[in-house]
């Protein structure tokens, strides 16, 4: 983990199974959305596209 870590959200932070943690408790679909668009990781974007989809129902 990066020092710089512990003054971000952990939605931003560099480790990916700390951002996917934060996608599964996320409620905000906007936010889910930029990450689904924009994170590095293949596997976050595609859990923050099913959270959306969840949040829909």
């Amino acid at each position: 983990m990066k020092f710089s870590d512990f003054f971000l959200p952990k939605i931003a932070r560099s480790n990916p199974k700390v951002r996917k943690e934060a996608v599964r408790s996320e409620v905000n679909a906007e936010l889910l959305k930029q990450v689904a668009e924009k994170d590095a990781d293949q596997e976050v974007r595609e859990l923050a596209r099913q959270r959306v989809t969840e949040l829909r129902v």
